[in-house]
């Protein structure tokens, strides 16, 4: 009879460890897995940010170790807690719940991530949170029950598995997923390191356009000397304020107004309207010439083609040296004042049929100016001509 119970508590303990092995596995595989996608994928222009204002661009940002590093230490933290703890059995997934916290405290920031006084409500609650969790599990000392059969096994992996996607989605819910922001986070990386052609990409795939987004486009553009080749193929909201970024610190994020302002070579002077400065820095010396490419791209977002046309006789500019959307403004100015002398290259004749095929669209009869407006922008939304007549 004897021999009969040792030979049962050895086939118990043997199942046990077992599940207890497998537990451990599934949950570690879990972690890991999940910590490195959301870190190094969904994250990675936020933790960039984050490195970028606690190191003050000191030392050179790596996606790859600093995930490695903050999972490394994300699961020391879990096993020395876990000795306190001891949360095992169908629990043993809790164990990785201070781990969790750890990673929606790196990830939770906003637009004050730039901020030195820059904090949120994760930075004191994981701390507290963690040592309420494991004080209360230190005295209750749960221990998860397993049993000696395969069925209670997979039970017990089950009740883990649950519990590690349960804390994972909320992890996600409670960190930083606006993808808006993300892509105004990783433009500004780009934009450091001189990257604007990818600049340009993320803006392309982004499916909303920001404030802060139209500034820092612009200036991509204006660097590649591509404004007047791309400016209208994006939406353009916020007339010549966009070119520009918000006044409000608290709506911008690495580049503010004082970039915009080294990159033409001056600051605007005491109640001097955002044209008014473009006109001023654009008649100075101009080397780079992007005054001159805000100054004319402002005039074509303010509507201004009398302004326009002036601005290209005083400064000199001729016919063929005129980018796609800049075509397109004298064209239409050139249609509106047939007594302008100014002649504009246009061999194929391809902006000329482009705009008659235009006009020609445009007189057609349409249900209300809602359809009207619509239909036009499917044909000709990337064309000056429609941001004239239909942008608001």
């Amino acid at each position: 009879m004897g021999w009969n119970n040792n030979r049962y508590n050895n086939r118990y303990l043997k199942y046990d460890r077992k599940t207890a092995r497998l537990s451990y596995l599934v949950c570690s595989l879990m972690f890991l897995a999940f910590s490195t996608v959301y870190l190094a994928l969904f994250q990675r222009d936020l933790l960039e940010a984050v490195h970028l204002s606690m190191a003050k661009g000191n030392t050179e940002f790596k996606i790859v170790p600093a995930t490695a590093v903050i999972i490394i230490i994300l699961m020391i933290m879990k096993w020395g807690l876990n000795l306190l703890m001891r949360l095992r059995g169908k629990v043993h997934a809790l164990a990785y719940l201070p781990s969790f916290m750890g990673l929606v405290a790196l990830t939770g920031f906003g637009r004050d991530v730039y901020m030195g006084e820059s904090y949120h409500a994760w930075w004191w609650m994981m701390p507290a949170a963690t040592a309420v969790f494991v004080t209360v599990m230190t005295l209750i000392r749960v221990f998860g029950r397993t049993g000696n059969n395969s069925s209670e096994m997979i039970q017990t992996v089950m009740w883990n598995v649950t519990l590690m996607t349960a804390m994972s989605v909320a992890t996600v819910c409670l960190g930083n997923t606006d993808r808006y922001f993300h892509n105004e986070l990783r433009m500004e990386s780009l934009m450091a390191k001189g990257n604007n052609e990818e600049v340009m990409r993320v803006a392309g795939k982004s499916l909303r356009t920001t404030r802060t987004m139209t500034a820092l486009r612009m200036m991509a553009m204006t660097k590649m000397g591509k404004a007047g080749e791309e400016v209208f193929r994006y939406p353009q909201y916020y007339n010549v304020e966009g070119m520009f970024f918000d006044e409000d610190s608290t709506k911008t994020l690495r580049y503010t107004n004082d970039s915009i302002y080294c990159m033409l070579g001056g600051v605007p002077k005491y109640g001097e309207s955002r044209m008014e400065y473009l006109k001023r820095m654009a008649g100075e010396k101009d080397s780079c010439g992007y005054a001159k490419t805000y100054y004319l791209t402002g005039l074509m977002l303010d509507k201004d083609l009398e302004g326009f046309a002036n601005a290209l006789k005083r400064y000199g500019i001729k016919g063929d040296s005129l980018q796609r959307y800049q075509k397109e403004a004298a064209l239409m100015y050139k249609a509106m004042n047939p007594k302008w002398k100014y002649e504009i290259e246009d061999k194929d004749s391809v902006f000329h049929m482009a705009r008659k095929r235009y006009l020609e669209r445009k007189t057609e009869r349409y249900k209300s100016e809602y359809e009207e407006r619509n239909i036009m922008r499917r044909e000709f939304g990337d064309t000056f001509w429609w941001y004239y007549d239909y942008q608001e």
